[in-house]
């Protein structure tokens, strides 16, 4: 008797499981722009924002930027390798090339998508910063994943320019 309740919970799981992981990733509703997009009622999400950008910050969910030192160009460059070395990485929609881009990140487990949407900012000729909006698409919550993933690839950025 035990054995169909357990069958059944078997299956639910796997249906749910699979739902995640074969929902269509909809680049109109996903590519957003970091410096402009409202940020959304629910807390699982992460904003990082050049210093002056004029995004209204969050304390909670919102940091500034680092300046790098080299200009979009080459920080594009940096910022797409090491975003698209990352485990479960691909892209949806725009290009670094073209300073504007959007890459989803899935769990290892489930599979759930997490969006992160990234500008390159060009200050000067030789100096430029990001702006970077993660978040997911399921749930209210993350557990801090969406900042300890853009602060890893901006640390790794950092590294690899250095």
């Amino acid at each position: 008797m035990v054995a169909i309740p357990l069958a059944v919970v078997s299956i639910a799981v796997v249906s749910v499981s699979a739902g995640i992981r074969l929902a269509p990733n909809d680049s109109a509703k996903w590519h957003q722009d970091p410096l402009t997009v409202q940020a959304p009622d629910s807390p699982n999400w992460f904003r990082l924002t050049p210093a002056g950008s004029g995004v209204a910050a969050d304390a909670e969910r919102d940091d500034t930027s680092p300046t790098f030192d080299v200009p979009a160009s080459e920080l594009a460059a940096a910022f797409d390798e090491v975003a698209t070395g990352d485990h479960r990485v691909i892209l949806l929609a725009g290009s670094a090339a073209e300073g504007y881009v959007t890459y989803v990140q899935r769990s290892a487990l489930m599979g759930y998508p997490d969006y992160v949407s990234v500008r390159f900012v060009e200050i000067d000729e030789a100096h430029s910063a990001l702006a970077v909006f993660s978040r997911a698409r399921y749930g209210s919550g993350d557990l801090g994943v969406n900042e300890k993933r853009v602060r890893r690839w901006v640390r790794d950025t950092e590294e690899l320019l250095n």
